[in-house]
C-alpha cells in the first residue's frame, strides 16, 4: 500500500511540476516598412515598425522600442496595415464562373475532400490580408473542421467565426436551390 501511495505522489509531483513550468515565449518579430497605416488616424506613418510577440501585435508606430532579441524583417518600401476582416465568406466553397457546375461539383465531393480543398481557400484569404472572416454557412461541419484545423496549426488561414448552417429568410436566397425539383 505504501508503494502505491509513493508511486501516486511521485507521479502527481511530476505532473504538477510540468504544469508549473513557464512556457517559453517565442522570439519577438519586428517588421519595418517605409509606411505604416495603424488605423488610429487618417495619416500614414513614415518608417513604421510593428512588434509581434507570439501571435499578438504588442507595439506599432514610428518610435517603438525594439527588443534586443527580436528577429527584424525589413520590408523596404512596403506599407503595413492592420489585418482586414471579411464578414461574409464561404471559405469551404470555390467561387467559380459557372455557379451550377460548382454547386454540383461541391455536392459530389466527400466532406473530407471539401475540407482539404477549403484549406487552399483559407490560405488565399490570409495571403490577401484578411486575418478574420465570418463564414456564413457550410455543409457537413466542414467550416468547423477548417476553423479547428487553423486553430491547431494544421492549416494556414484567418481567424474564423463560423455560422455552421446558413441562416436566411424563408424564400430568401438561402432557400434557392440550383437543382430544380423533379
Amino acid at each position: 500500500m505504501k508503494s502505491i501511495a509513493a508511486a501516486f505522489l511521485f507521479t502527481a509531483s511530476q505532473v504538477l511540476a510540468q504544469q508549473a513550468a513557464p512556457a517559453t515565449m517565442p522570439k519577438p518579430i519586428v517588421l519595418r516598412a517605409a509606411h505604416l497605416f495603424d488605423g488610429n488616424s487618417d495619416s500614414i506613418i513614415r518608417n513604421g515598425v510593428v512588434v509581434v510577440q507570439g501571435n499578438r501585435i504588442v507595439a506599432a508606430g514610428a518610435n517603438v522600442d525594439i527588443p534586443a532579441d527580436a528577429q527584424v524583417i525589413d520590408l523596404g518600401d512596403a506599407t503595413l496595415l492592420p489585418g482586414l476582416i471579411d464578414s461574409h465568406v464561404h471559405l469551404t466553397e470555390e467561387n467559380a464562373q459557372n455557379y451550377y457546375l460548382n454547386y454540383f461539383q461541391t455536392l459530389m465531393r466527400h466532406p473530407a475532400e471539401q475540407a482539404i480543398l477549403a484549406t487552399t481557400f483559407a490560405r488565399k484569404t490570409i495571403d490577401a490580408g484578411f486575418t478574420t472572416v465570418r463564414n456564413l454557412g457550410a455543409s457537413d461541419y466542414v467550416d468547423v473542421g477548417l476553423r479547428n484545423g487553423i486553430n491547431n496549426g494544421w492549416a494556414v488561414g484567418p481567424r474564423m467565426l463560423v455560422a455552421i448552417h446558413a441562416i436566411g429568410a424563408t424564400g430568401g436566397h438561402g432557400d434557392s436551390d440550383p437543382i430544380p425539383p423533379s
